[in-house]
């Protein structure tokens, strides 16, 4: 009872799903977090109020959809900075009511977080209204109909933003770590001036001579602080659960490959820090060899499966750089991004693992099941009855 919160009057459900049994509050209601109209409508009427003030200010009668004063830039900004208030504010008081899943999250890991939603809000805000300008060429609205489409845009951004802070979990970290990834680089490839970047190298995204170099080391250096924070938040638990200096060692060498993925965008392939970018990739890539290789002794309750398909990457990724080396098969470029696939997809797999290890941690309850005829009189569902 004190490990789950509920009330001897609480009606439950019992659902068998696969192999699992699971126990949940009966009514759906009761399983979604609990958030008030007002914790994500109140700021989005004040700022939408000031944006109106502001345009009032400008003397625009008619406000377009993007540009240097536009629904878009005043919406994005508005909401990145209304979202991360309102995450911050509801991150704290739940990790200190200690009644939510920050609560196994440590605070360091508050920041980066944070960092990681606003730059996801950023690279989302920008898609989405690059879009609309093409479908919708110089198309402009007067400005009450502007500042009710950003009073809906921000609350919208604020209830999820809120929604995300009442059920962080180590899959929705894991979530936003492959969008700011993904995302990230799509959108360096796509902004980017120099279009033929890809006959050069990879790395070429994070130069000086690419026009969106910001946002490709960013992108990284944001993306390994993730990692940690996500590797943090799975080891609270596995920790508890299995002891010893092995899930030590798995830990410290997760957080080498971190390390290594923001320190590639810390110090990008300019000729300054030429040398030192390899170094950290040729790391990043030892590391990960030592993680495959050492998998079998590291992880605990690893499955036939996942060796198998461990050493399936690791001999692709091998093979993969002898026929570069020898063969000139492939270019530079493209054998970066095969590599950085194959390792990007094992790392989350490798992550899946863990996660499915640490999900229950300290509320681990062991159950033993027996055989026992028993009389008991189970109530049925409509659908139970319907079908009798």
């Amino acid at each position: 009872m004190k490990k789950t919160g509920f009330k001897p009057s609480d009606q439950l459900e019992l659902n068998v799903n696969h192999n699992e049994i699971t126990l949940r509050p009966s009514r759906v209601t009761d399983q979604l977090p609990k958030i008030r109209l007002y914790w994500y409508t109140l700021p989005a009427l004040v700022l939408a109020i000031t944006f109106f003030i502001f345009c009032r200010e400008q003397h625009m009668r008619t406000v377009p959809i993007t540009g240097d004063y536009s629904i878009a830039n005043g919406s994005m900004l508005l909401s990145l900075v209304s979202g991360l208030l309102v995450f911050i504010v509801s991150f704290i008081v739940t990790k200190l009511n200690n009644n939510g899943p920050t609560r196994n999250v440590y605070w360091r890991s508050l920041p980066t977080i944070t960092i990681a939603c606003g730059l996801i809000i950023v690279f989302s805000f920008s898609a989405f209204f690059w879009l609309l300008g093409k479908l919708f060429v110089a198309a402009r609205f007067d400005i009450y109909t502007s500042t009710t489409f950003v009073f809906v845009i921000i609350a919208a951004v604020n209830y999820l933003m809120i929604n995300l802070s009442l059920t962080l979990s180590s899959g929705i970290i894991t979530n936003l770590l492959t969008i700011m990834i993904i995302g990230g680089m799509l959108f360096s490839m796509l902004t980017n001036s120099t279009r033929d970047w890809w006959k050069h190298n990879f790395s070429f995204l994070g130069t000086a001579q690419n026009s969106a170099n910001l946002q490709f080391n960013v992108t990284l250096i944001f993306s390994g602080l993730l990692m940690m924070a996500l590797v943090d938040y799975l080891f609270v638990n596995l920790q508890q659960k299995y002891p010893g200096i092995k899930t030590q060692l798995l830990r410290w060498l997760l957080y080498g490959e971190a390390a290594c993925i923001a320190a590639i965008g810390l110090f990008p392939n300019n000729p300054k820090f030429h040398i030192l970018h390899d170094r950290i990739s040729m790391w990043l890539v030892y590391i990960m060899l030592i993680l495959i290789v050492a998998i079998k002794w590291i992880l605990p309750e690893v499955t036939r499966q996942f060796l198998v398909l461990s050493y399936v990457i690791g001999s692709v990724m091998g093979a993969e750089y002898i026929i570069f080396k020898l063969a000139n098969y492939l270019s530079l470029t493209a054998f970066e991004l095969i590599e950085f696939a194959l390792a990007f997809s094992w790392l989350l797999l490798l992550l899946q693992n863990i996660e499915n290890l640490a999900q229950y941690g300290e509320q681990l309850f062991l159950v033993k099941i027996k055989s026992e005829k028993i009389s008991a009189k189970v109530e049925k569902q409509p659908h139970d009855k319907a079908n009798s």
